[in-house]
């Protein structure tokens, strides 16, 4: 299932579903600024940019790693696709 959403750029895009994004990928951290940790996920059309906010209360307890199967951060995915926090690059 694929759905459309306006990237950053302004340009209309089509994002892959939530499981071809996980399946079999790595998010890896590509900086983290003002609290907020930003990783990267390459799928095999996409690169896409997911923004964690580490101040968050529920990630106190969590570390946040250099990077992660895509699998482990589908929560924050799924919410980021949903508040605008997970984006299309290309």
């Amino acid at each position: 299932m694929m759905t459309g959403f306006r990237s950053f750029a302004g340009n209309f895009k089509t994002m892959e579903d939530l499981k071809t994004i996980v399946k079999g990928t790595k998010a890896e951290i590509s900086f983290v600024c003002y609290g907020k940790v930003y990783y990267r996920i390459q799928t095999e059309n996409h690169l896409y940019q997911l923004e964690i906010n580490s101040l968050d209360e529920e990630l106190k307890t969590t570390y946040l790693e250099p990077s992660f199967k895509a699998i482990t951060l589908m929560r924050w995915i799924r919410k980021g696709m949903a508040d605008g926090s997970f984006i299309q690059l290309r």
